[in-house]
């Protein structure tokens, strides 16, 4: 029989019963471990919110059946009318989408494997309360009956007493029902083990309505907890919780030796599904679709975007609507400008332009004024700027039809064309299900994601190499009229006898650009591991392929363009992932975090919380990093920070699975800013480049001092946009350090490669490194 647990976790077992008038809510006992749960009841039901929750059982496993039924003799996807059954289950008005009886209602949930504490006991204080509302209402265990109520004022905070130690990993907070005022926006949330040694664990701005809040971060002994509010809804004077809850984990997961630590949490009011930095005003901006919680509305032309600013702990929402364009799934890369285009994606034609000097959003316009637009409508779509100034795309089906998406090529003047010859059938990944039912039927091909994601590098002589994630490789030129495309041999080993397959959603690094070594691993090829059609051969096993965990790296240099490549095996991933980012890291380095074993959009089953580092200079082998407790998963994403962290967030992006979303991002402090144990920071090299400049040619050497004799090399590594695991743009160039006058000046020099296909125009940022410790990064631009 069809299992529903292999697309759902199960609803939590300890139920709280009330009359109808009052809450009705799910609940765990302190020796409990927290599934998903949903708190859905408004204080006031009506009639028929309360007729909706007392839906018999009997008819409910009814609704279930004949979803199924439904299903199986209409040739729909099962996990849609699974869904509808699935609903009926949870005694929610999770079904209703959040609106009309919801309130409080779980948009995301804390995560799996923490105790609820009980609150018996504990002790609340505030910085002011209403006489009738004092703070403890918000620790009682009357729910949403009571509530805390601060009184006016620009900034209000509660803090907990747990009364001794727990491992605490979470709060989530419930606003008061009664009333549209008082919901918790800007915040922060502090821990601290002992009275007064405060350390920030979160921060940011939820979403502007009644849905439990969460903010998660990695657990911690502490005894006490701060909630400090910032801003609230209609920027009111006071605030209202009547619910705030804490949950802890049973233990610490340990850290390896140089695994880094995770530090604060980023709480965004959306799921954050592309991110990038804006490189002029240290900024990261990330966006979500026309929604904040799911994707995809027919004819909505705008997109939810946040922006935290790197220079402190602001992060603004603001609604895109000024392109007309829904920027979900789309093409992504950075120009020598510094300005990010997005391409296609929900809206499947439109192009928008982020300005990093101006901060502003635009449509380019064409010689009549108009709107420039895509050849071809496109989703999921690689794209990649190019050494000779334009900007290249190629494949994305999810959206604008399911028709071979060609090569196109963007230029100022004629803006897209289609490059006839680029034909998008050379990028193909094999068609993975052929399933028959017992008429001889085939009812399901999956052929619709073969052109998803495409791995694409611009290189020497104006040339593209496509590395994947299809096992067969290839050389892209747009030279006029029609540009070309040729095979460069398959990603396998052949001395060692071992081959990669198709691997979408796998990572790639181009570690060090200048040589073009790009590092390959993971992916899987299938881009769901559950068959769509439950119309199949009861013979035919109903799941995919598991990811991968190979790895191989690619040698673009001293190979003549269009000739055959020839990759290197390397050490295989410790972990099989889809889904998970790679980011090159300062010291040359990749991190490789999140991920599935077995891939499936919108559900964290079999994630890896395990990140790992990819060593060059260590034999080409893989370590663990430390654990992480977010999942990160489909929709997730990784960047570098100029401090030479990295950002890891996002995962979701669908109502309809709450426990799936992510509203928030970590950041990960990689092993070479710590002792060897992890347990004390180092201290870092600082840079000053001579004179201030900002701005390089290519060839030029920049000058730079430290307070430190520098290592022998330093780092350039381009800023760069992710989405779907995606990041074309992104490389690193491994660059010489020559000492300028006497050593006790620490006056230092390097020289930027001259060739545009390796140093590819646009901002980078610069590090220098002390024993593999980098500095925080300058940012420099490169023009032609």
């Amino acid at each position: 029989m069809f299992n529903l647990h292999r697309f759902y976790r199960k609803a939590p077992t300890s139920v709280e019963a009330e009359s109808d008038s009052a809450e009705k809510s799910i609940l765990l006992e302190d020796s409990e471990k927290a599934s998903y749960t949903i708190d859905d009841v408004p204080s006031s039901p009506s009639k028929s919110c309360t007729k909706q929750r007392k839906l018999p059982s009997v008819f409910k496993l009814l609704l279930i059946i004949f979803g199924f039924a439904f299903a199986l003799f209409s040739g729909q996807t099962i996990r849609k009318y699974a869904t509808l059954g699935y609903k009926a289950l949870l005694q929610s008005s999770k079904a209703d989408n959040h609106v009309g009886c919801g309130q409080g209602v779980i948009i995301a949930a804390p995560p799996l494997g923490v105790n609820l504490l009980d609150r018996t006991g504990f002790e609340a204080k505030c910085s002011t309360s209403d006489p009738d509302h004092p703070c403890g209402l918000a620790i009682d265990s009357k729910g949403k009956e009571t509530f805390w109520q601060s009184q006016a004022g620009a900034s209000h905070w509660i803090e907990i007493d747990l009364k001794k130690k727990y491992n605490v990993q979470n709060i989530a907070v419930t606003s008061n029902p009664l009333t549209r005022d008082g919901v918790v926006l800007s915040h922060q949330v502090e821990t601290a083990p002992e009275k007064g040694q405060w350390e920030l664990a979160a921060f940011g701005l939820w979403r502007d309505d009644r849905s439990v809040k969460n903010a998660t971060f990695e657990p911690r002994p502490v005894q006490f907890v701060r909630l400090t509010v910032l801003g609230t809804t209609g920027n009111q004077k006071f605030v209202a919780i009547s619910d705030l809850n804490i949950y802890a984990a049973d233990t610490i997961p340990s850290a390896p030796i140089k695994g880094g630590r995770w530090g604060v949490t980023l709480n965004f009011p959306l799921v954050p599904v592309t991110a990038f930095l804006d490189p002029v005003h240290q900024l990261l901006i990330t966006m979500a679709s026309d929604a904040r919680d799911i994707y995809n509305s027919p004819g909505v032309p705008h997109t939810f975007a946040a922006t935290w600013d790197l220079k402190g702990r602001t992060i603004v929402e603001e609604l895109l609507s000024q392109t007309g364009h829904n920027m979900f799934c789309p093409g992504t890369s950075y120009d020598e400008s510094g300005r990010v285009f997005v391409t296609g994606g929900s809206t499947p034609k439109q192009f928008s332009i982020y300005d990093s000097r101006t901060k502003s959003w635009t449509n380019p316009k064409d010689s009549k004024g108009e709107n420039m637009k895509l050849a071809l409508g496109r989703g999921y779509q690689g794209q990649t700027f190019l050494a000779n100034g334009k900007t290249f795309m190629i494949g994305g089906t999810w959206s604008g039809g399911e028709a071979d998406k060609e090569g196109e090529i963007f230029d100022s003047t004629r803006g897209w064309t289609i490059l006839t010859n680029v034909r998008a059938n050379n990028i193909k990944m094999d068609i993975s299900v052929n399933c028959t039912t017992p008429k001889g039927v085939v009812p399901c091909i999956a052929t619709g994601w073969r052109q998803h994601h495409p791995w694409l590098f611009s290189w020497k002589n104006d040339s593209i190499f496509h590395a994947g994630p299809s096992k067969q490789m290839n050389w892209i030129s747009t030279a006029p009229p029609s540009g070309s495309i040729r095979a460069a041999g398959f990603r396998e080993d052949k001395t060692a006898g071992v081959a990669d397959g198709d691997a979408v959603c796998g990572i790639t690094s181009m570690y060090d650009a200048e040589n073009g070594v790009i590092l390959t691993a993971g992916g899987a090829p299938n881009y769901h591991y559950w068959k769509e059609d439950r119309k199949t051969d009861p013979k035919v096993d109903p799941h995919r392929k598991e990811a991968t965990n190979n790895a191989f790296e690619i040698k673009l240099g001293g190979v003549q363009v269009d000739a055959p490549v020839s990759p290197t095996k390397v050490a295989s991933m410790k972990h099989q992932r889809i889904f998970a980012n790679g980011i090159v890291l300062p010291n040359g380095e990749t991190l490789v975090v999140g991920g599935q074993r077995q891939g499936e959009p919108f559900h964290d089953a079999t994630w890896v919380s395990t990140p790992e580092i990819y060593s060059p200079d260590n034999k080409k082998t893989w370590r663990d990093g430390t654990p992480n407790s977010i999942p990160r998963a489909y929709h997730s994403w990784a960047v570098l920070l100029p401090d030479a962290t990295v950002l890891v967030g996002g995962g979701g992006l669908n109502s309809n699975f709450p426990e799936a979303n992510h509203y928030d991002a970590q950041i990960y402090h990689p092993g070479y800013l710590f002792t060897p144990d992890g347990k004390t920071t180092v201290a870092r090299p600082q840079l000053s480049t001579v004179g201030h400049q900002t701005e390089y040619k290519l060839g030029e050497t920049i000058t730079f001092t430290s307070n430190v004799v520098v290592d022998g090399v330093a780092s350039l590594i381009r800023y760069s946009a992710v989405t779907h695991s995606l990041n074309n743009d992104m490389r690193r160039i491994k660059l010489a350090v020559a000492t300028k006058g006497n050593a006790a000046d620490k006056k230092f020099s390097v020289t930027i490669p001259a060739d545009p296909g390796v140093t590819l125009p646009g901002y980078w940022m610069l590090f220098v490194l002390q024993n593999g410790v980098p500095s925080v990064a300058k940012t420099v631009r490169i023009t032609r």
